[in-house]
């Protein structure tokens, strides 16, 4: 049984990818804020905060205790704070930072160690280009970090797959944060979690826009 692990396993993307990862035969690791809004699907359940260090670092010692391998492993955590960059404080500011950008990091650096040649790294991402507004600065800078990030990662660890997903608006509690109107063509994240599982599945990496 093939083993994964969810950073993010809270949120819309990560509740979906749990439920179907499940469904299809791998045994999931579920990491969120939030324990109790992980899916009970899940067979393991932490409780991981982007913006500490020992909270990721305890979360991969844990899951090393239960296996030797993950052969994939999705960054969805992430948030924003939707304000002006002249207005919003450091504090917000390094919280975007953290959950979006430095949390991929140190997710990537402590839970490396466990993937073995062929195993997938995925992260979620935007079309950087469609956020570029007005109380989205922040958000906009750790995604554009993101890419730059996942690029990296795949230069530096050639053994494992790496891929960066774009895939636009995704009806999840995201638009419960800014002032704008869900678009016309919205995806369920559960047609997302699909588009992501048969990417990995086919042995694909690299860039997946949707």
């Amino acid at each position: 049984m093939p083993n994964a692990l969810i950073w993010g396993a809270s949120g819309g993307m990560g509740q979906a990818l749990v439920r179907q990862l499940k469904s299809a035969g791998w045994q999931v690791f579920a990491s969120a804020r939030h324990t109790d809004r992980i899916p009970s699907e899940a067979d393991f359940t932490y409780e991981f905060d982007a913006n500490s260090e020992h909270s990721i670092q305890q979360t991969a010692f844990f899951v090393a205790q239960e296996t030797q391998e993950i052969d994939l492993v999705i960054y969805t955590a992430g948030g924003l704070t939707y304000e002006k960059l002249d207005r919003m404080n450091y504090e917000d500011w390094q919280a975007t930072m953290n959950s979006n950008l430095n949390g991929a990091f140190l997710t990537a650096h402590h839970i490396l160690p466990l993937m073995p040649k062929g195993a997938h790294m995925v992260f979620i991402g935007v079309y950087t280009d469609h956020i570029r507004l007005p109380k989205m600065g922040a958000y906009a800078v750790a995604k554009a970090g993101l890419e730059e990030l996942v690029h990296l990662l795949a230069r530096e660890n050639r053994r494992q797959h790496f891929t960066l997903v774009r895939p636009g608006a995704v009806d999840t509690d995201f638009w419960e944060q800014v002032s704008f109107s869900k678009p016309d063509n919205i995806k369920s994240a559960d047609d997302v979690a699909t588009a992501i599982l048969e990417f990995v599945q086919a042995d694909n990496d690299g860039i997946l826009e949707l």
